[in-house]
């Protein structure tokens, strides 16, 4: 019995890996990651001057800045089927902050960027609202 539940467990573990290698080699060729889903990471790129790609694997790219007043990453990983994408934002005056989306792989990127833009701006709306500082920000 001990033997058959080990040979399910590899074979489960074995067709994981097949598949995610076989999600790599499509997404490699569609241009890897940052052709693929290149409206949406045009937006990212266009939020600040100091936002870059800060490291691309085969199915995933992260986006990211760093300031004295903190640092903003998106995460975009390739899952099967799905984009995931993580927002983290780390601030001294604002602490930790992290959200997280999953939108179909092939979905309409337009409407991802709508769905994060809003999504971060009703977020980022309540921090400063919560915030000890909320006097010091412009409504």
């Amino acid at each position: 019995m001990l033997a058959f539940i080990a040979v399910v467990i590899v074979f489960v573990i074995g067709k994981f890996l097949y598949d995610k290698s076989q999600q790599s080699i499509e997404v490699g060729k569609q241009g890897g990651m940052a052709n693929k889903y290149a409206a949406l990471i045009g937006h990212l790129l266009g939020g600040h001057q100091n936002v870059r790609i800060v490291k691309e694997t085969s199915d995933s790219i992260t986006v990211g800045s760093a300031s004295a007043g903190g640092q903003t990453i998106f995460n975009l990983v390739q899952t099967f089927g799905n984009l995931t994408i993580e927002w983290k934002m780390e601030s001294p005056m604002f602490g930790k902050h992290r959200l997280e989306w999953t939108f179909p792989e092939y979905g309409d990127q337009e409407k991802m960027i709508e769905r994060l833009a809003n999504d971060l701006e009703k977020y980022q709306k309540n921090i400063i609202s919560s915030s000890p500082f909320r006097d010091s920000f412009p409504d």
